[in-house]
């Protein structure tokens, strides 16, 4: 076994663990980030078109637009948190040379234009974040999937993994750890996410006694590019709507007239995909942006269509057919404004700490949302170094020895094969529109998943984390009975004032309990 000691511990490489990490390290912790994938490379932020919201000069309406958005089931306190942080924390980007390629634009649920880009996008940020966490001795594991959280019965301590490549076993003794690790977004077979860059962090915290929160919010992106021989790319849809663009049916007539909606551009993009999803139960959908006219050079306009046109997508030429994929989990692990769990030496940040998004993230906030819960992380997770010793190693290298014995195991049954049934039971029975059959039928599969286990060591612990994230989703999904942001039942299509509460998991002595907390 490769034994790690380390200050802080980082789970996750993607811009929340990056500035965690460099927050951390600036603060002189020993500071280690761990990836299952590369550092700053095949992630969701590596992907992302880099945008963020700055509340600089209207902290208040960005907080209303952020609650109205998540249909009032936001943490109001994690809200304030990152409107008020959000002008400091992006300077400080900034002043690392981030550059600001554009802005302020205006998206969908944002009373104002107050979102810019960033240059170079997320693969550009990235690259910059990891320079300058080298510079300050950030050490990285890569091709390393955690397996499992350390607890000696009072805090964290430290944390297992399985190198990829050489299958050895890792073990990590840490006085704190952040868990920065995404989205479970492969736990769906359509995703924007790039193959192998799902988070698992709300199974690492489940099983460690971690509450998790809003899981059954999940956001599909409304217009994605869905031709077998076209490349999957964002569609700002909001700019093209907006420029006269339209999505139709099989039968060239427009969703949005035949739904009496006059201004598309301005749909949320829950609400977009829902009626997107409805449309599609009859058939294909497809963007037609071939009446758009005078493309301003360096406008945002000629930014979405060129993102395209530059990737072979004949977006003026003809009709190309769209459907929404799954982008973003609102829910993850609860946590206060300093990022700490009710975990302690448990600390969270990114897509992985639920609360901030309520029922729906307005676009923008999630890149803010990292950057800022980035920083307070990383500081909180280092004051806490400052009151702890590392822990007894005898309990890393106890669980080590179980995961060694686990992954030994004999499998008896295909990963592909369950992994292919979790896919169809999210998609189908936990996607887009739910009801409590179908919820209950995907609860059903995935529990006789369980008595089966795959023979690959890998796959072991993926599917495993996968089927704790699926559980999850649908259960908080079958326990709320209304519609409410991205979660949409059919057979509770209204939203409901008695559900303005929040849904909160977690596993206590081998069995799940839930709990409420009301706004």
């Amino acid at each position: 076994m490769n034994f790690i000691k380390t200050d802080v511990l980082i789970i996750g490489g993607g811009l929340a663990g990056l500035i965690a990490a460099l927050s951390s390290a600036s603060n002189y912790c020993n500071t280690t980030i761990v990836t299952k994938t590369i550092v700053g490379g095949a992630n969701t932020t590596a992907i992302a078109a880099g945008i963020f919201a700055n509340s600089n000069d209207d902290k208040e309406s960005h907080y209303i637009d952020t609650i109205n958005g998540g249909q009032k089931l936001n943490d109001k306190s994690l809200v304030k948190t990152m409107v008020n942080d959000a002008p400091r924390f992006i300077k400080k980007l900034l002043d690392l040379g981030i550059e600001i390629d554009y802005g302020p634009i205006f998206m969908a649920g944002h009373s104002r234009p107050r979102c810019y880009a960033l240059k170079g996008r997320g693969i550009k940020i990235q690259e910059i974040l990891r320079k300058k966490c080298e510079e300050l001795g950030v050490k990285f594991i890569e091709r390393t999937l955690i397996t499992s959280l350390v607890s000696d019965g009072r805090r964290i301590i430290g944390a297992v993994g399985i190198n990829k490549d050489t299958m050895e076993i890792v073990g990590i003794l840490a006085n704190s750890i952040i868990l920065a690790t995404g989205g479970p977004g492969e736990i769906y077979p359509y995703t924007l996410m790039p193959i192998g860059s799902s988070g698992y962090g709300p199974s690492l915290g489940l099983r460690i006694g971690a509450e998790l929160v809003d899981m059954e919010f999940v956001q599909f992106y409304p217009t994605m590019i869905a031709e077998e021989n076209l490349p999957k790319l964002f569609v700002d849809y909001v700019t093209l709507l907006k420029h006269g663009a339209d999505i139709v049916d099989e039968n060239n007539i427009s969703i949005f007239k035949k739904n009496k909606i006059d201004e598309p551009f301005k749909l949320t993009r829950d609400s977009l995909s829902i009626l997107m999803a409805k449309e599609m139960e009859h058939g294909k959908l497809f963007l037609d942006c071939r009446l758009i006219k005078d493309v301003t050079e360096d406008s945002q306009l000629a930014w979405a269509i060129n993102s395209l046109e530059s990737k072979g997508v004949p977006i003026r030429l003809r009709k190309v057919r769209v459907s929404p994929y799954a982008h973003f989990f609102m829910g993850g692990l609860k946590a206060d404004v300093n990022c700490s769990t009710n975990i302690p030496g448990l600390f969270v940040a990114g897509e992985a700490m639920g609360g901030i998004h309520g029922a729906n993230r307005i676009g923008g906030n999630a890149f803010t949302a990292c950057i800022v819960f980035g920083f307070r992380a990383g500081i909180s997770a280092s004051l806490f170094c400052t009151t702890v010793d590392l822990g007894d190693e005898n309990f890393i290298k106890s669980e080590a020895s179980r995961i060694n014995d686990l992954i030994k195991l004999n499998g008896n049954r295909n990963a592909k094969e369950m992994i292919s049934i979790i896919h169809e039971k999210m998609w189908n029975n936990v996607g887009i529109i739910r009801d409590r059959k179908k919820l209950e039928d995907a609860l059903s599969t995935f529990n006789s998943l369980r008595e089966y286990s795959p023979s690959n060591s890998i796959e072991k612990i993926l599917v495993r984390m996968m089927l704790d994230c699926a559980e999850v989703i649908a259960l908080s999904a079958l326990i709320r009975e209304e519609s409410r942001g991205a979660h949409y039942r059919s057979d509770f299509p209204n939203t409901r004032d008695d559900w303005l509460k929040k849904i909160v998991i977690k596993i206590e002595n081998g069995e799940c309990k839930v709990n409420f907390i009301y706004i």
